[in-house]
């Protein structure tokens, strides 16, 4: 009988309980609609549905359960509050765990209080349904919570304070036209960046633990509206807002965001330009072009912006019609938070400015960004520089490199200290008169000297991986000017300066050039005071010639006798003289008198001076002597004297190329009548002619045309230190 009296007690506590509840829940509910009227948040209504329904699972559960198994129950939903066995406790617990921990009256005032004062603490803010304005709707997944409640327009999503991770985000536009989307793209924890994700997709992971670092997010095909967002980082806390699809959080630093605001706000106009061409201070010389092209690049998260170019501060823009627009998959990549390919399809531009009339000096392009509507949004500018003056360019083929780019006026072409070859060579002149030249040769390994070329030709080789070891410059119709250059040389390091024609490098001794520089200066020349000597000049005092101001000997070093027999004699006093001069501190080169009738005595004549010479450091040329044999003995006969022009030019030519294989620098001495008459000195063009022309006159010209690099001025001239008169001479030339 008992056990009925507390079953019929338990089912009238549940009626009571039910009744109490619906009274509770209507009162909810008038308030949720005024609420609404009022722009409550709309997540209130979800809210309390979600506790009604918690409430009606409650109740199915306790009238479910009898004896002390429903006094348990009950226990549980009143949330572990311990109930008495009266009605009003029992009621005031249940009601007590629904308004979320929040203590009620029995007074429905009191209670519809008390929901709104806790609203108003979450500071729910929401958009009517009625509204037409638009917002933005996001919910996130975090760490130990799961999928929190949506939230919309600035609201703070995730947790701050906790130390939980953000795993997952969904964003929604409100109100918004149908042509406009939301984007958005998130950097996830051993993921990286994924694709982006659009209009409430899910990006990031759920499931995996994994955290979101980074977000972008952008709205598209809109002209009114920017979404900004700022981030809440681990270690950083809230970070500066970002608009337009600028990355917020962090890449790489292995940081999560905890939390997100975002937010649509009025268009945020941003814009970037560039003029990528011409660099600022670039300069450009006149001879090589007469348009510059101007090159660049816009972005912009308006569609359908647009530039204008002026020159020199000119109001006047040039032409819109000279102006091309191109697509840049390369800014679209590189450049964020500034539009898409939407708003930018074509970001590069480009058009060229005619200077053909431009003054020599420093000029400006700018280059203004505007809207469809032609309102500016933002101008660059650079300077550049039209140099008409004379310059001389040149570039070289280098080892393992190729071809360099051109440098001007005495830098650096090639390497320095990586022992690589140079392999070719091309040398112009800029801002020089039209008939003005630059000829140039080189010396090539395993080829020897090549022809002159001139004016941006190639010299050397390509592909064949042979060094130059030799080089030579010079002007042709520049008479103010003289060309200089130096080479840096295998095991060597820079020569001194060489100038207009002078051999710079080696020849014979198979090392590279591994740079060079080449200069313009103002018209010079060189001018060495030098002497020729032999036996006939008897003992020499080095020393005093030395104080006399002469810089240089040629000594002989023997002769071809002029007998049949063609047999050779070392000068008497060679060595003497070429020690003494070498200790006095002359540099020194040495002459051989030929008689050679055939090709071989040519090499046997070459072989012979090579033998004597060779323990000596030899500065100036090995000159072979080409003249009338002056008889030292009555009874000699001329070997020579029926030797046509031809095989005279053929002899001397064979000997200044076997020299010239054993690292020496050949050089034909011959008097005016003998260049003129006996020998083709068009066929050796290519070897340096000291010419023998008695104007006894230094300051005076020989009556020569063709090229010569020394002069025999003189065969009586008095120096001291000599017995006796002595052939002086001047060399123009750096040996």
């Amino acid at each position: 009988m008992k056990s009925y009296k507390l079953l019929a007690s338990i089912i009238l506590i549940i009626l009571t309980f039910n009744i109490l509840s619906g009274i509770i829940y209507s009162i909810k509910a008038e308030y949720i609609e005024n609420a609404t009227e009022n722009n409550i948040s709309t997540e209130l209504q979800n809210n309390i549905t979600d506790e009604t329904e918690e409430n009606t699972t409650n109740n199915e559960t306790v009238e479910n359960t009898t004896d002390n198994e429903t006094s348990n129950e009950i226990a549980n939903n009143t949330t572990e509050n311990t109930t008495n066995n009266t009605i009003n406790n029992t009621i005031n617990n249940t009601v007590e765990n629904q308004i979320e921990e929040n203590t009620i009256s029995n007074e429905v005032n009191n209670t519809t209080n008390n929901v709104i004062e806790n609203e108003q603490e979450n500071e729910i803010t929401t958009l009517s349904e009625d509204s037409n304005e638009i917002g933005v709707s996001y919910q996130t997944h975090v760490e130990m919570e799961g999928w929190q409640d949506f939230v919309q327009n600035g609201e703070m999503s995730g947790t701050e304070g906790k130390c939980y991770r953000l795993e997952a985000i969904k964003i929604n536009l409100l109100n918004a036209p149908t042509d406009l989307n939301i984007k958005y793209q998130v950097h996830v924890e051993n993921i990286g960046w994924q694709d982006w994700k659009s209009n409430g997709e899910m990006a990031g992971t759920q499931g995996k633990a994994y955290r979101l670092e980074g977000i972008k997010i952008r709205l598209e095909s809109s002209q009114d509206y920017s979404i900004m967002y700022r981030v809440h980082v681990q270690n950083l806390g809230w970070q500066d807002w970002k608009t337009d699809g600028e990355m917020a959080g962090t890449q790489g630093q292995a940081l999560r965001l905890e939390a997100i605001q975002i937010k649509i706000v009025p268009k945020l106009k941003k814009t970037q330009i560039d003029i990528e061409s011409p660099k600022n201070g670039q300069t450009f010389y006149y001879e090589e072009q007469t348009s510059i092209k101007v090159t660049g690049w816009k972005m912009s998260n308006l569609s359908n912006t647009k530039i204008r170019a002026y020159i020199d501060g000119s109001e006047q823009p040039i032409d819109n019609s000279l102006i091309t627009y191109t697509k840049r998959n390369d800014i679209l990549s590189s450049v964020e938070g500034y539009g898409t390919s939407i708003e930018n399809p074509t970001p590069g531009f480009e058009f060229n400015i005619d200077i053909t009339g431009f003054e020599a000096g420093t000029h400006t392009v700018k280059v203004v960004l505007l809207t469809q509507d032609d309102e500016q949004l933002k101008e660059i500018s650079k300077n550049f520089t039209i140099d008409k003056s004379l310059h001389i360019k040149y570039k070289s083929h280098v080892q393992t490199y190729g071809w360099q780019d051109y440098v001007l006026d005495g830098n650096l072409s090639g390497t320095s200290g990586q022992s690589l070859r140079v392999e070719a060579m091309n040398i112009e002149l800029l801002g020089a008169p039209e008939d003005a030249k630059v000829l140039y040769r080189t010396h090539v390994q395993n080829i020897g000297w090549q022809n002159w070329v001139e004016n941006g030709a190639m010299a050397g080789t390509q592909g064949q991986s042979l060094r130059i070891e030799a080089i030579e410059i010079k002007l042709e119709n520049m008479n103010d000017y003289t060309v200089e250059y130096q080479v840096h040389v295998q095991d060597i390091g820079w020569t001194d300066w060489y100038i207009d024609g002078e051999t710079a490098g080696t020849i014979g001794r198979q090392k590279r050039i591994e740079a060079i520089r080449i200069r313009l200066v103002p018209k010079y020349k060189r001018e060495y005071l030098g002497i020729d000597v032999s036996q006939f000049n008897y003992n020499v005092n080095w020393d005093l010639v030395k104080r006399a101001g002469y810089e240089f000997a040629m000594i002989r070093v023997g002769i071809r006798g002029y007998g049949a027999a063609g047999n050779f004699r070392e000068d008497s006093n060679f060595r003497a003289n070429i020690e003494g001069a070498k200790n006095a501190g002359l540099k020194v080169g040495v002459y051989f008198v030929t008689q050679a009738i055939t090709d071989a005595e040519a090499i046997q004549e070459a072989d012979w001076v090579y033998e004597r010479i060779k323990q000596y450091d030899i500065d100036y040329p090995v000159a072979i002597d080409i003249e009338a044999p002056g008889l030292e003995d009555p009874s000699d006969i001329p070997r020579t004297q029926n030797l046509d022009r031809n095989t005279r030019t053929r002899l001397a030519k064979i000997f200044c190329q076997r020299i010239q294989s054993l690292g020496y620098t050949p050089i034909i001495y011959c008097n005016v009548d003998w260049a003129t008459n006996y020998l083709n000195m068009s066929e050796l063009s290519e070897y340096d002619t000291w010419i023998a022309n008695y104007t006894y006159d230094i300051n005076s010209k020989p009556n020569y045309n063709g090229k010569y690099s020394m002069w025999q001025y003189t065969n009586t001239g008095f120096v001291n230190g000599i017995s006796g008169r002595v052939d002086l001479n001047v060399c123009y030339k750096n040996y």
